[in-house]
């Protein structure tokens, strides 16, 4: 059990530290852009080095193929509801937005994060003591960061007050945990096959890892043109991702 509060707060502190500090200090664009630039390579690394040669351990690869289609489209219907603050974006529709909370986006990005959480529990395997994926766990990290910054900055231009800031960012930073515990309390009650859905959720993770990743990817640069900066953070998200897959 150790091991499970160890993958929690794996999830859960970066959100919470980073976004804290995005409340009272404001974050350069330009920075935070380079930020997404090397969360998005990560992902597109671990989502292809690491993600689908764990999946497709099953037989039935035709099912395994179809999870990574409906979790991508479930994030193309999350970002009906989301304004697709899962890649950077904190659109205000008009002045009048800045006087309510944008619920739709809070909503959406709550549901991203629970599934992202979903296949973070693992059994123990020989060699490997941990009840979570470690690479999954650093991933989620990198990818939360830019994020929690750009939803403190969303709630900020929405007026919000600092103490409400904080409980909608640690609603958020637990949506993930929750995933993770769901899996494990799915696990520990004896679900059948449960090396079947572990591999679909992380399926269903892959599809959404593909779709935030590419969509970050051409959208970090201005005509789709990189400069000497954003082509080495994207390097070095590669990079990382080979070394610890």
């Amino acid at each position: 059990m150790g091991h499970v509060w160890i993958g929690i707060l794996g999830l859960a502190f970066p959100i919470l530290l980073f976004g804290s500090i995005a409340t009272y200090i404001k974050i350069n664009a330009q920075n935070l852009r380079l930020l997404l630039a090397f969360s998005a390579a990560y992902l597109f690394g671990i989502s292809l080095m690491h993600l689908l040669p764990e999946v497709y351990h099953l037989p039935n690869t035709k099912w395994i193929g179809l999870f990574i289609v409906i979790g991508f489209c479930i994030q193309l219907l999350i970002e009906s509801f989301s304004s697709g603050i899962e890649h950077g974006h904190t659109h205000l529709h008009s002045d009048t937005c800045k006087t309510h909370l944008p619920y739709g986006i809070i909503i959406g990005l709550c549901l991203h994060s629970f599934l992202e959480g979903l296949p973070v529990y693992q059994l123990p395997q020989a060699g490997n003591h941990f009840n979570y994926d470690p690479q999954l766990v650093l991933g989620l990290a990198f990818h939360n960061i830019p994020i929690a910054i750009t939803f403190v900055a969303l709630l900020k231009e929405h007026k919000t007050g600092p103490s409400k800031i904080i409980l909608l960012l640690v609603t958020f930073a637990f949506m993930a945990p929750l995933g993770y515990l769901t899996g494990y309390v799915l696990q520990t009650v004896g679900l059948s096959h449960w090396e079947s859905y572990q591999h679909y959720a992380f399926a269903l993770v892959i599809g959404i890892f593909l779709h935030i990743s590419t969509a970050i990817l051409f959208e970090s640069s201005e005509q789709h043109k990189y400069n000497g900066t954003k082509v080495l953070m994207l390097l070095l998200g590669i990079s990382l991702a080979f070394v610890l897959s």
